[in-house]
C-alpha cells in the first residue's frame, strides 16, 4: 500500500484538514503526537476522520511494519491457482489504490528563526523518508529556501513534492497558499496602493485568544511591522472551509488593536488540493513501475 508522508506547518492546518477530508482512498491516517497536534486532531475528527495518534518514536516503526508486511499466506497460495489468479490480481490492484498517510505537523512559531525552521523541516523529512514512498512538504519556500536544504531534500530516500500554484511555481509562503498562488498574491499586494499590509488567516490570528497577546510569538514576529504607521491594512482572507469560528472576531480585534482597515479578500483551497493530488498520483505511478 502506497505511503504518503506530509510534513506540514501548523499555519496550514485548515488546508491540510480540508484535503484529507476529501480523499476517500485513505485507508490509514496516522498523526505524529506533539504539543501542537491536539487542535489538528480535533479538526480531523470533526470531519469524521479517525487518525491513529502516536509519538514519533512509536509511529514510524508501527507504520513501517504494517505497511511493508508480506502478502497474506492464503493470497499467495491462491494466486498460484489459475482460476483464482485474476481475482488475486484485482485485489492487489485495489490495495495499491488505497493510501496510508502520515502527518507530522510542526509548530508555527518556528518561523521566528528561519535557519532553525529549515533545519527542523529537513531533519524531520530525513527521518520520515525512511518509511515513505513520497513526502509532501506543506510549506512555502520559507521552509526550505536555502540552497543547501533544497539539495539535501533531493538526496532523501524518496521523492519530495512541493506546494505549487497553477503556473507550476512553488508558493512563496502560507499567504500564497491561502490566496491561490504567487501571481494572485502579487495582485493582492497591489490593492494596498503602496501601504503596508498584514495578511490574515484563522491560523495566523489564532493567538489572539491568548490572554496576553503581546507576549506571544505571533505578536513578536510582526511587531516590527506593526510599530510602523505604514502598516495600516489588514487583508482578511475569507474561505468557507476554514474551521475557526473566532476568525471574524479575531480579525476585528486585531484591526482595532493596531488601528488597521480591514480589506476582505477571497481565499481558495486550490493550491493545497491540487498539490496533494499531484503528489498522490505520482506515488501511484511510481508503484506501478
Amino acid at each position: 500500500m502506497p505511503l504518503l508522508s506530509i510534513l506540514a506547518c501548523e499555519m496550514l492546518e485548515d488546508e491540510l484538514v480540508y484535503v484529507l477530508s476529501k480523499d476517500l482512498e485513505i485507508k490509514h491516517l496516522f498523526v505524529v503526537e506533539n504539543r501542537n497536534s491536539f487542535r489538528f486532531i480535533q479538526k480531523l475528527k470533526s470531519e469524521n476522520l479517525k487518525p491513529f495518534v502516536f509519538s514519533s518514536d512509536r509511529i514510524y516503526p508501527l507504520v513501517s511494519e504494517s505497511n511493508r508486511s508480506s502478502p497474506d499466506v492464503l493470497m499467495r497460495m491462491f494466486s498460484k491457482i489459475p482460476v483464482f489468479r485474476q481475482i488475486c490480481d484485482l485485489l492487489n490492484r485495489k490495495k495499491q489504490q488505497e493510501l496510508t498517510v502520515v502527518v507530522n505537523l510542526l509548530r508555527k512559531d518556528l518561523h521566528s528563526d528561519i535557519d532553525n525552521l529549515q533545519s527542523e523541516v529537513y531533519l524531520n523529512a530525513r527521518e520520515i523518508s525512511k518509511i515513505s514512498d513520497g513526502i509532501l512538504l506543506f510549506y512555502g519556500k520559507c521552509g526550505y529556501s536555502s540552497e543547501k536544504v533544497q539539495n539535501d531534500l533531493q538526496k532523501l530516500h524518496c521523492p519530495v513534492y512541493f506546494l505549487r500554484d497553477d503556473e507550476r511555481n512553488i508558493v512563496d509562503d502560507c499567504v500564497s497558499v491561502a490566496l491561490g498562488g504567487n501571481e494572485i498574491y502579487t495582485k493582492t499586494m497591489l490593492l494596498g496602493n503602496g501601504k503596508g499590509a498584514i495578511y490574515a488567516t484563522p491560523m495566523w490570528l489564532s493567538s489572539m485568544n491568548e490572554t496576553d497577546y503581546r507576549s506571544t510569538a505571533s505578536y513578536q514576529s510582526v511587531s516590527k511591522y506593526l510599530d510602523s504607521p505604514m502598516y495600516s491594512l489588514l487583508f482578511k482572507i475569507n474561505n468557507q472551509n476554514y474551521k475557526d469560528n473566532n476568525f471574524h472576531r479575531n480579525a476585528s480585534k486585531f484591526a482595532t488593536l493596531f488601528d488597521m482597515e480591514i480589506i476582505n479578500t477571497d481565499g481558495t483551497m486550490d493550491v493545497a488540493i491540487n498539490s496533494y493530488m499531484e503528489a498522490k498520483t505520482s506515488i501511484y505511478k511510481n508503484m506501478e513501475c
